[in-house]
């Protein structure tokens, strides 16, 4: 085999693995997929809330965080149907550690960002938000 030919099959290989190292492939691909954009969408909620002065900012905050989740539901309702052995799992395939951290360390930044809007929750226009996220939420099961 001539040089061009094995230099074609190096770069070839190191493509294929490029592709699974950064999620194209592999069992959970898609989940990996699925799981970043839920990492975003968590992400924004908490910068949101972090910012939040008034009860007006809290609950465009909330409303956001409700549209986005509500978007997200009928892939989470697929990745349920495709994975339905992840429901009872203790722990995540190894594969979906890193993203399954990410997700614990955004819960913790939501619950610190939430605990700073505390004080607007008794406002009727954060509660209507609040209603509202509890409906998406409920919407995902």
């Amino acid at each position: 085999m001539n040089t061009s030919k094995k230099m074609a099959w190096v770069v070839m290989g190191m493509m294929v693995a490029g592709m699974f190292a950064c999620g194209g492939g592999g069992k959970y691909a898609s989940a990996k997929s699925l799981m970043n954009k839920q990492i975003g969408i968590m992400e924004h909620y908490a910068d949101a809330m972090e910012k939040a002065n008034s009860a007006q900012e809290v609950a465009a905050a909330l409303n956001a965080y409700a549209a986005e989740q509500k978007d997200l539901i009928p892939a989470m309702k697929k990745f349920q149907e495709q994975f339905p052995e992840m429901k009872d799992q203790a722990e995540p395939p190894a594969e979906l550690k890193p993203e399954m951290d990410k997700m614990q360390q955004m819960m913790g930044r939501i619950m610190s960002a939430s605990m700073k809007a505390a004080q607007y929750m008794q406002d009727p226009v954060v509660q209507e938000a609040q209603k509202k996220l509890g409906e998406a939420m409920a919407e995902m099961k």
